[in-house]
């Protein structure tokens, strides 16, 4: 029988490494340990209780399309915590559209330093009362 766990990890090339893991640690509230934060290396922190996500030096440029990854969604679960991201995108001038009201969810969507795709969601049904 065969199964899968779940994710392991997700790997996302960066021009700058150290850039993009202080965007996760600032905007998203990663806790990245410094001693993870060598120069050069590349940068594993966890999302939730097990996926992983690695951030890897690289200057190729990718085309984006078939066989690319368009982007990583993220979720929470209250309204509460996707106006407070809002709030740091304001803040911190950071570019993002939404959140956007969709029939069962709401969407936020904005880019790292390095052009990343990514998208925090918030799951509703019918019976949600938006704090």
């Amino acid at each position: 029988m065969f199964q899968l766990k779940g994710v392991h990890h997700i790997a996302l090339n960066c021009r700058d490494v150290q850039k993009v893991a202080q965007f996760f640690k600032e905007i998203l509230e990663v806790p990245i340990p410094a001693e993870n934060m060598a120069d050069g290396a590349p940068v594993y922190f966890e999302i939730g209780s097990y996926t992983k996500i690695g951030l890897h030096p690289s200057n190729e440029e990718r085309r984006e399309g078939i066989g690319y990854v368009d982007h990583i969604a993220f979720a929470v679960e209250t309204r509460a915590e996707l106006d407070y991201l809002v709030d740091k995108l304001e803040a911190k001038n950071i570019c993002y559209r939404g959140p956007i009201e969709r029939e069962s969810s709401y969407n936020l969507y904005f880019e790292t330093p390095d052009g990343h795709h990514l998208e925090v969601r918030l799951d509703i049904d019918g019976d949600e009362v938006e704090e």
